[in-house]
């Protein structure tokens, strides 16, 4: 039996490729969520192609999004609870079924402790990432290097995050999922003569956020400096630490939209004239489809596009007004080398024997 276990949008989103290429084969799966990010998980899912989850451990904390510690300590409380309750009915087999998790979210964490208490083997789909640094992105990298440890099987993108996995498991993808969530969307970048160009900001993450002073010199950086008008994506909890700046953003320079379906947001990304996010997830993307873009963090656990179409701030708002001022100069062809990562992960569950 293979199981996926995921809680957030982005979980969804880079397995989403593995499920339906499961459907392709006739493969059956399940899927238990944990709803991280409550209400907009569920509402992703028919546009990704992937059914209802079988199993809904919790809601967010009371059905909205986790935003405190004190929401993570009670929603990791219920996921224990559910799992207590539950324990003899989910009871697995170690070697013949297998929960996959991806990437770094508290999810992530839960999936390979849930693996572990139901006598399941665990699978991490996007393994060996390291920034080198535990703060930097938090706690997302500590998320990391737990499921590391806790896994069975590692799928890593390429040598270099293999080489964080010393003794494990590991089979080498030659890239991550969200490859193939972009190709399912978009083969190629389209045509954009004639049209009115645009940039994107994706700026989402905890620490970024929490420090109020660097978002303000973000800001005004891309509104003084941006080449063109930008489109703003907030999510909910960039909506909610930004309510006291997001309505002062001029409207002639910055247009700021809700979250929306990765099919609208692939089409976004493919089309602007450049991008500036704290995403790694857009960071892959936007590699992929060669747009100029700036990662406005610290430090990254990824390597994709760094040295041609991606350029690291270090949070340095020079180095963004700097990219802004020249953006085209980063621009590079669209790559596509016709190896799937999904499939590869694919294929290597079937050949394990997991499927049912």
């Amino acid at each position: 039996m293979i199981v996926f276990c995921y809680g957030t949008t982005a979980e969804a989103i880079k397995l989403g490729p593995v499920m339906r290429r499961l459907d392709a084969r006739g493969v059956p799966y399940r899927q238990w969520v944990t709803l991280q990010q409550a209400g907009t998980v569920l509402e992703a899912l028919a546009g990704l192609g992937i059914p209802e989850p079988d199993e809904v451990i919790v809601c967010g904390r009371g059905g909205r999004p986790l935003h405190g510690t004190l929401d993570v300590v009670v929603w990791i409380g219920r996921i224990a609870g559910w799992a207590l309750r539950n324990r003899r009915r989910l009871r697995g087999r170690r070697g013949h079924d297998v929960v996959v998790v991806h990437g770094d979210t508290m999810t992530s964490v839960v999936g390979a402790l849930l693996a572990r208490a139901t006598h399941m083997d665990s699978a991490h789909v996007e393994a060996g990432l390291r920034s080198g640094d535990w703060r930097h992105p938090f706690p997302e990298e500590l998320d990391r290097r737990i499921v590391g440890r806790l896994a069975t099987v590692h799928y890593a993108p390429d040598d270099i995050a293999a080489g964080h996995l010393p003794g494990r498991d590991v089979v080498i993808t030659h890239g991550n999922t969200v490859m193939d969530a972009i190709r399912d969307r978009v083969r190629s970048a389209p045509g954009r003569d004639g049209e009115e160009r645009y940039g994107v900001v994706l700026l989402h993450r905890f620490e970024f956020l929490g420090n109020g002073a660097l978002v303000r010199r973000t800001l005004d950086t891309i509104v003084r400096h941006a080449p063109e008008r930008v489109v703003m994506v907030v999510d909910d909890l960039a909506r909610h630490s930004l309510a006291a700046v997001l309505p002062g953003l001029p409207d002639d320079r910055v247009r700021v939209v809700d979250k929306m379906p990765h099919g609208a947001f692939a089409e976004l990304v493919a089309g602007a004239a450049f991008i500036v996010t704290d995403s790694g997830g857009v960071q892959e993307e936007a590699a992929m489809l060669g747009v100029p873009t700036l990662v406005h963090r610290r430090a990254t656990e990824r390597t994709e596009g760094l040295g041609a179409n991606v350029l690291l701030s270090g949070w340095d708002v020079e180095v963004l007004r700097d990219f802004l001022g020249d953006v085209d100069a980063l621009r590079t062809a669209p790559k596509d080398d016709g190896v799937s990562p999904s499939q590869i992960v694919v294929d290597d569950l079937v050949g394990r024997r997991y499927a049912s």
